[in-house]
């Protein structure tokens, strides 16, 4: 069995991976960022709730961390209640984020149903939000088209415009002679935008998912670790007033 001075160092540790996990958390912030720019491709809003949640999980998990830290050297008193309450709000929070992430896996496809419409809105014009968003696509994910560069032959702009080429953004970065002409197919993207954007929507559904399981197993042992500091706590002594 454990000495309390032990569990006061399982504590601390396990407060400062805490910090680290609330770190972690605020990442989602990342996601919301790339929102602002890739919204039009999902169907719903719902989507950036696990985002939102895991930024809430991470500032409270920052707080707990903190407090855990704080009170690892003292002895069992109301702090130790305090990070055990916020332990509890992390919990919630941590665990609907698992959840929610977990509905959203299986449903990639249906929360990406616009996006054969936003490439079918394109219309060449740098200030236009669909334009914007599919251009800032293609070059991060460097893909082209929804499937691959043939689906741009469908599209109205590309009919309109009496060029036999596809947007800039379509050209491989590594060839600088491109200039989005399908004459030259192989200085194109080969790609096609809806595999990648979800694999990379998969990617960040199973981090926050396997992020949010250690997570949980941690509030576990850092629950335990204040159990056990609080049963090795020393008796009250009581005195019995004298009466006048």
């Amino acid at each position: 069995m454990l000495a309390p001075r032990g569990f006061r160092i399982l504590l601390k540790i396990a407060s400062l991976i805490l910090l680290l996990a609330g770190i972690t958390g605020l990442g989602g912030s990342f996601f919301l960022h790339k929102y602002k720019v890739y919204g039009v491709f999902f169907s719903s809003i719902y989507i950036i709730l696990p985002a939102n949640l895991a930024i809430a999980g991470g500032v409270v998990l920052l707080i707990s961390g903190c407090i855990g830290c704080s009170v690892s050297n003292k002895k069992p008193s109301c702090g130790h209640g305090l990070f055990v309450y916020l332990l509890i709000i992390v919990w919630c929070i941590v665990g609907t984020t698992a959840v929610l992430a977990y509905t959203h896996k299986g449903k990639l496809d249906e929360d990406l149903a616009p996006l054969k419409d936003v490439f079918q809105n394109y219309s060449g014009n740098s200030q236009d939000p669909d334009t914007k968003a599919v251009n800032a696509l293609q070059r991060e994910l460097q893909c082209c088209g929804v499937k691959n560069y043939t689906d741009w032959l469908e599209t109205p702009w590309f009919n309109h415009s009496g060029k036999y080429e596809v947007p800039l953004s379509c050209c491989n970065n590594t060839f600088h002679s491109c200039n989005g002409t399908l004459d030259s197919p192989q200085l194109l993207y080969n790609g096609g935008c809806q595999e990648k954007i979800e694999k990379k929507l998969l990617l960040s559904v199973q981090v926050i998912i396997i992020t949010s399981l250690v997570v949980l197993f941690l509030l576990i042992m850092s629950w335990i670790i204040v159990a056990q500091l609080m049963r090795h706590q020393p008796p009250q002594e009581y005195r019995i007033l004298d009466q006048e």
